[in-house]
């Protein structure tokens, strides 16, 4: 297969096409319905259905694409990443980045998922007040880590955790991830990515446990 039809189909657009064709089919198989009747209809919508079994059989099993992190530049400092929003305000956070200040300079840069409180206010958007109890989190924790000496910056993210990683990796190559998972469903994802980004590129990823002494589960 093209190399590049490759990198299409294991892309999220992937998702957008399908969702697409599975409406379309709909669509044609009312209007088959309404024109011949019912069985006409349901032989459309089987007919349709079989590219995408197909596809389906196809990836079944089939190894994830490899994970592409930018290097880091070379540089002075020793580059944080930390994903969190809960367990901001906690001492462990600060404890656990400037425990390398030791050793080098350090910088670090905060990403905030910021998740809706329920499914409703997800479906309209509405993370306000969530929004700003992040925002004030991470004026926290930044304050704290730039009085230790840390060189800091951060900004609170609408989107699920494991986003907000990618994002982060994307955006801010950093030496190193540092987590705050929460217990909220959505930081599953996150984990288990965090857990690719240790094995298969070798970047160190350490989880801390806020009011606890953190666990590197680059150790693991």
């Amino acid at each position: 297969m093209n190399a590049r039809i490759q990198r299409w189909l294991d892309s999220d657009l992937i998702g957008v096409v399908a969702t697409a064709y599975g409406f379309l089919v709909l669509v044609l198989a009312f209007v088959v319905f309404r024109v011949t009747g019912g069985v006409a209809g349901m032989i459309v919508i089987v007919v349709s259905w079989v590219p995408m079994v197909l596809f389906a059989i196809r990836g079944w099993g089939r190894p994830p694409a490899p994970l592409e992190v930018e290097v880091p530049p070379k540089g002075p400092r020793h580059r944080v990443l930390v994903i969190a929003n809960r367990g901001l305000e906690d001492d462990a956070l600060c404890d656990e980045v400037c425990r390398r200040r030791a050793h080098t300079a350090t910088e670090a840069m905060i990403v905030a998922p910021v998740v809706a409180s329920s499914r409703l206010a997800e479906l309209s958007d509405d993370v306000d007040s969530e929004m700003e109890v992040a925002e004030g989190r991470l004026q926290g924790a930044l304050r704290r880590l730039r009085d230790a000496g840390v060189k800091a910056d951060g900004r609170a993210d609408i989107s699920p955790p494991l986003d907000s990683l990618m994002d982060g990796l994307r955006e801010y190559p950093p030496n190193e991830v540092v987590m705050l998972p929460d217990r909220e469903i959505d930081w599953e994802a996150a984990t288990e990515m965090a857990d690719r980004v240790r094995r298969e590129v070798g970047l160190p990823v350490t989880a801390v446990a806020p009011s606890a002494r953190p666990s590197d589960s680059s150790s693991g």
